[in-house]
């Protein structure tokens, strides 16, 4: 930004400024206000980039645990409707073995 604006300054003196290096001072200026605004955020991109393989594959084994998760969750939720029937079922034999005494006789 200041080395466009030395520019323009140096060549105001000596003839009118031309369009291209008010472009060049007017890009550096967005560019200046773009990593004032978010330049902590790009600084962190950088800074994580070649960490960036690494966090892939953190997330992809998030998301198989995740996964596993919900087939575990399945699996015991099946278990405990097999242990609930089969409850059910002693119960009932227990209950019309009390109701009905003594059939064999």
């Amino acid at each position: 930004m200041r080395t466009a604006f030395y520019e323009i300054m140096r060549k105001h003196r000596v003839r009118p400024v031309g369009f291209l290096p008010c472009v060049t001072f007017g890009c550096s200026v967005a560019t200046c206000a773009v990593l004032l605004v978010y330049g902590d955020g790009i600084e962190y991109a950088a800074e994580s980039l070649p960490a960036a393989p690494l966090i892939a594959s953190l997330g992809r084994g998030i998301q198989s645990l995740h996964q596993a998760s919900k087939a575990v969750k399945q699996t015991e939720n099946s278990m405990i409707q097999k242990s609930i029937k089969s409850l059910v079922y002693r119960f009932k034999k227990v209950t019309d073995s009390i109701n009905r005494p003594n059939q064999m006789e």
